[in-house]
């Protein structure tokens, strides 16, 4: 049997259960999934999101994808390339905010992208900004 020290409840990994209540709160506004197709389907509000926040929010949707087992051979990580093609956002816009403005947030898995689930408090933060320039 495995001792636990005072320590051991300092280790986190990224796999562990999602708090699925601020999951469903960090997207119920943006994004709705298709019932038969398990689509994500981006909500109006979703469209007056900074670039930085869809991605995210986008992510966040894809985890709720895996989760709720929306669709069959589905990978939660995705890479750069598909992300601008699904949310029309420039590359060096997507580079810039996932290596700096997500930094901290989004990790990177053979250059596929995710929010780990203990990352989750932190996407409030970020969703709960206001642009700067209008973006």
């Amino acid at each position: 049997m495995e001792t636990k020290d005072a320590l051991d409840k300092l280790i986190v990994d990224e796999e562990e259960n999602p708090n699925i209540e601020l999951l469903a709160e960090l997207v119920l506004k943006y994004l709705r999934f298709d019932k038969k197709t398990g689509e994500i389907i981006f909500n109006e509000e979703f469209y007056k999101l900074m670039g930085l926040q869809k991605i995210l929010v986008y992510l966040l949707g894809r985890k709720i994808i895996i989760i709720k087992n929306l669709q069959k051979d589905f990978d939660e990580k995705i890479n750069q390339k598909e992300i601008e093609n699904i949310l029309g956002i420039k590359g060096s816009s997507v580079r810039k905010y996932i290596s700096v403005d997500l930094k901290n947030i989004v990790k990177s898995e053979n250059k596929k992208y995710f929010v780990p689930n203990y990352n989750l408090y932190k996407c409030k933060e970020k969703l709960g900004e206001k642009s700067k320039n209008g973006n």
